[in-house]
């Protein structure tokens, strides 16, 4: 599953796997164990995931963007009601506005947000995971965090006015009636 989320699609996630493994493998004798087994897999999965994005050509973009969204959605545990409720469909809109927000971010920093918000790891497993520190991840994780907040404050102070002026335009009319 957390091939499938770095890499975009099954078909690179099976690739990615099967790399992972393989280098796992032929390094098993270097893991001392100052980590968890998990962490250290983590790590080779993310190199390996970063040294395939360096070498992929950039059409792979448009067809990586089309299998991150499902990839995406397939994760996140939303029940679909039949009947769609005005919440439901909010929620959704929300969730398509941070993937294409995900995927404006460049590859480390997504890494690093999923591994934190859908994984669940800490910064400290993440931090080992990508060989780096955890302030790093914590700076990291802030400014794409910030960077979201920022793309959703605009329209939800807008609609704030909105409502405002619905508001007032409520009130005078049911003062124009009495």
């Amino acid at each position: 599953m957390l091939a499938l989320k770095y890499s975009g699609n099954h078909h690179d996630a099976e690739d990615l796997t099967q790399e992972v493994m393989m280098n796992a493998y032929k390094s098993i004798h270097q893991f001392r164990g100052m980590s968890s087994f998990h962490t250290w897999l983590s790590r080779i999965m993310v190199n390996a995931f970063l040294n395939k994005k360096r070498k992929s050509d950039p059409l792979a973009g448009s067809q990586r963007q089309e299998t991150t969204e499902e990839a995406f959605e397939a994760s996140w545990p939303i029940s679909r009601p039949i009947h769609t409720s005005e919440r439901t469909v909010h929620n959704g809109l929300v969730a398509q506005q941070v993937i294409d927000m995900l995927e404006q971010v460049p590859p480390r920093q997504r890494l690093m947000f999923l591994m934190k918000h859908q994984e669940g790891l800490t910064c400290e497993e993440i931090a080992d995971s990508m060989g780096t520190s955890v302030g790093t991840v914590k700076k990291t994780l802030f400014r794409v965090v910030d960077r979201l907040r920022q793309h959703f404050a605009a329209p939800a102070a807008a609609a704030r006015v909105v409502a405002h002026e619905r508001l007032r335009m409520q009130a005078r009319q049911g003062a124009a009636i009495e």
